[in-house]
């Protein structure tokens, strides 16, 4: 108790027993007993008073016991049910939840793991992935602190994602390998390396990694084959030692869209797993390469960035020049980036104006507003002296193409002069301007299509960080290269905005929901959620046809198949009353990805036991695992003391005794004739 506390509880003492005093015997001459009682009472029910308004706090040391964590990570994925472990893996879940002695040691969390990471819900084993380093990823930001162990319960054998050797879990993982490691002889596709897009009559590269898993030496074909036909092949000598075989060719893009190749590897006598001989991929074929033109006046990591990125999409070229440059020929371009603008561009901006050159601006803290503004009227900035910086916003009404909120909330702020923003004709914004934690509609990256040209303006340098944000977030620089490819596309593009946008993968596996997604805008650009789309998927040879409506989900239009049979299908995105369509084709693959792997694989959880002091169970020894963690001294519960300070006023029973007190006092006193 406080000291301040103390000292007005003591006056409160006085206070009570001099009012309860004066009143009662003082100010009465006749000294009964009576008197001396009441007198009592209203002490105790004054100084009840007091104490509620001086409201101290009582402590009290209070004790916790904290159980370690224990976390349950399972493969949900269908190579766990491929193999016949599902009842396995089943088994061991039940004997975690039935052993009350493992269950008092822990606090034992349940997730499982496939394509995505969750909380266990149930578990069916239909997930086409498995991805083994995303929960030790997850549990090292959910269980920071303190000895956290993990069992993973899964075959280990891993389709995407980190390697899970490198993990940065620091506690303790136990891995139960559900599953035969014994490896039987087999030969098959590990990887396959292709460019997604393509140029028509462009020779692209092929690369493949095969496996060889047996003792003998062995020569085996590889082939290559393009609607039944075989474009190329080559032996392939094997053996115990030598079993991994890189092969690297090149095959020529002669019809343009989507086009669908198999390699294959022979089969080897015996192979009781033929499934994993062949892979099937695609390329995407178009018939232009766009040329991009990046000027800059300064050096910024923006501009390597910038080329790194747009060429990722191998149907952009990107050539970076300095604006002293006299041989600079704008119209050989099909968009020109001007990066932070000044004087030096008057010539060049002139001629992007004069001959209707697409370009894009990016401005920053270098940028001359003055000049820009005057130089072109599309729109213009009240520039200040003053920088400032300026989180994204995505809009998910943007509809002059189609794109994805990647992260954008979690990014780093881009930094620019402060200023409003007026453009002179319309426009569209994909970014808004967040100062803080204020949202504004102040556009941040904006696009407009005037006069037969397209230009877009970001208002903010420093994008390079936007990449490492996502790379950080994603741990791959895909997402953010396809942002800067769909709005380089755009911008670069000669071809007006479409109406009707779909997007649609061009390989399934059978397992696979088939998702189609689509938006519709208006004359103005707007998005249109009065109409009605349908999806059309159909295969002659089958008769299949199969046709549903769209639904509207988040501002997309988005229609999902499932259960469709493996083969190459042809579709039809179309509005219902208008004349718009889309139309295309897609491949259903008729196996999994999951089912290439026979074998269960222990080599990486060996490592990662190793690494992080855990270990490696096997079936039939799920006993041993759990005796083994109930066993083990380094996970203990810990007695946390801490001090709980109650005040007073939280005491609804000392109220309830002042209302009683004064309860009796007023009965007594009617009692005795005393009112």
């Amino acid at each position: 108790m406080e000291t301040a506390h103390l000292l007005l509880i003591i006056l409160a003492v006085f206070v009570a027993l001099f009012l309860a005093v004066f009143q009662y015997i003082y100010k009465n001459k006749e000294k009964s007993q009576l008197n001396y009682w009441l007198s009592f009472l209203r002490f105790l029910s004054l100084f009840s008073i007091f104490l509620l308004l001086i409201n101290p706090s009582i402590k009290k040391e209070i004790f916790q016991i904290i159980k370690p964590n224990l976390v349950i990570a399972l493969d949900n994925s269908s190579s766990i049910k491929y193999k016949s472990q599902d009842t396995n893996v089943i088994s061991l879940l039940e004997l975690v939840k039935a052993d009350y002695d493992l269950n008092d040691k822990f606090s034992i969390e349940y997730y499982s793991f496939g394509n995505e990471f969750k909380n266990l819900d149930s578990l069916r084993f239909n997930e086409n992935q498995t991805n083994l380093y995303a929960p030790l990823h997850e549990f090292t930001k959910l269980y920071n602190k303190g000895i956290n162990p993990v069992v993973l319960i899964t075959d280990g054998n891993q389709t995407i994602g980190n390697t899970v050797e490198f993990s940065s879990y620091k506690s303790p993982v136990f891995s139960f390998v559900a599953g035969d490691t014994t490896k039987v002889e087999d030969i098959f596709i590990n990887q396959l390396n292709v460019n997604e897009n393509t140029f028509i009559n462009n020779e692209f590269p092929v690369e493949v990694f095969v496996n060889y898993v047996g003792n003998e030496s062995i020569t085996k074909n590889l082939s290559i084959y393009y609607n039944g036909k075989r474009l190329f092949s080559k032996q392939l000598n094997f053996s115990k030692t030598d079993n991994v075989k890189i092969e690297s060719f090149f095959l020529k893009a002669e019809s343009k869209g989507n086009q669908y190749y198999t390699v294959k590897i022979e089969n080897l006598e015996n192979e009781q797993n033929v499934i994993n001989n062949a892979k099937d991929f695609s390329i995407n074929v178009v018939e232009e390469k766009s040329e991009i033109l990046i000027l800059a006046d300064i050096i910024h990591p923006d501009l390597g960035m910038l080329k790194k990125s747009i060429e990722q999409n191998k149907q952009h070229s990107v050539s970076i020049l300095k604006i002293d440059n006299n041989k600079i020929n704008a119209s050989s371009y099909q968009l020109v980036i001007l990066y932070q603008p000044n004087k030096k561009f008057k010539k060049i901006i002139e001629e992007i104006l004069t001959k209707k050159i697409h370009y894009f601006i990016i401005s920053g803290s270098n940028t001359d507003w003055n000049f820009l503004n005057t130089t072109q009227h599309i729109f213009k900035k009240k520039a200040l002296s003053v920088t400032e910086n300026y989180n994204p916003v995505f809009n998910l009404d943007y509809g002059s193409f189609m794109s994805n909120d990647i992260g954008f909330s979690n990014f780093a702020p881009l930094e620019d002069v402060f200023g409003a923003v007026k453009f002179s004709i319309p426009f569209k914004t994909l970014l808004y301007q967040k100062i803080g934690n204020i949202a504004t509609e102040e556009p941040l990256l904006a696009t407009f299509d005037h006069n037969n040209q397209k230009g877009g303006v970001l208002f903010g340098e420093n994008i390079w960080r936007w990449r490492m944000s996502s790379f950080n977030e994603n741990k791959t620089f895909e997402l953010f290269d396809g942002f800067m490819a769909n709005l380089i596309q755009y911008l670069a593009s000669d071809f007006k905005s479409k109406k009707l946008n779909v997007s649609i993968k061009p390989i399934y596996f059978s397992n696979e929901t088939i998702q189609v997604s689509a938006n519709y805008f208006d004359d103005n650009l707007n998005l249109d959620k009065r109409v009605k789309l349908w999806l059309t998927v159909s295969h002659k040879e089958t008769n299949y046809l199969n046709k549903i409506p769209f639904a509207l989900v988040k501002n997309r239009f988005v229609a999902e198949l499932s259960n469709v049979p493996a083969f190459e299908y042809s579709y039809l995105v179309e509005v219902e009353n208008q004349k718009e369509s889309i139309s295309g084709s897609f491949k259903v693959l008729p196996f999994e990805i999951e089912q290439q792997f026979t074998q269960s694989d222990d080599s990486a959880l060996k490592i990662l036991a190793s690494n992080t002091n855990g270990a490696v169970y096997y079936n039939n020894q799920e006993i041993d695992l759990l005796q083994d963690l109930k066993m083990d001294d380094r996970f203990k519960s810990i007695q946390k003391a801490s001090i709980l300070k109650t005040p007073l006023i939280d005491w609804k029973w000392l109220l309830g005794f002042i209302i009683f007190l004064l309860s009796i006092e007023w009965f007594t006193r009617k009692y005795f004739g005393k009112i």
